[in-house]
């Protein structure tokens, strides 16, 4: 597992918003942007279930995820890695409402009530830098 450079923490601990890279099922790229948190050399996802990302992760679960600096869009954080966890529905949620108050200062997630979230955890086995 790579370690990310302190000079590059920045990009981590500010709430930017990462582009989150799967595969369909066709080999094609899909990439959406995420909320993300890191924690103990792991980055965390959320999605509700169902959506284009949570099934893709599910059946193919190796991502790409980059973080790109908003002041500097040639200084970012890319990573490459497995998701090694799924959890269920009471974590998810709980993520949700962390990344809610992270992102848009509201410590309840906004969305459906009703939505199953779950949280992804990617280890990084692949990490760059640039800038």
């Amino acid at each position: 597992m790579s370690q990310i450079p302190t000079s590059f923490m920045d990009l981590i601990d500010r709430a930017i918003v990462a582009s989150l890279a799967t595969t369909m099922n066709d080999g094609t790229p899909q990439v959406t942007p995420v909320w993300f948190s890191f924690a103990d050399g792991l980055f965390y996802v959320n999605a509700a279930t169902g959506r284009i990302k949570d099934r893709n992760m599910r059946a193919r679960p190796y991502v790409a995820l980059m973080i790109v600096d908003t002041a500097s869009a040639y200084r970012y954080i890319a990573v490459r890695g497995p998701v090694i966890d799924f959890s269920g529905p009471e974590i998810g949620r709980a993520h949700i409402n962390e990344l809610s108050l992270r992102y848009m200062g509201r410590p309840i997630y906004q969305g459906p009530a009703d939505e199953v979230r779950v949280r992804y955890t990617i280890r990084p086995d692949h990490l760059s830098t640039m800038g």
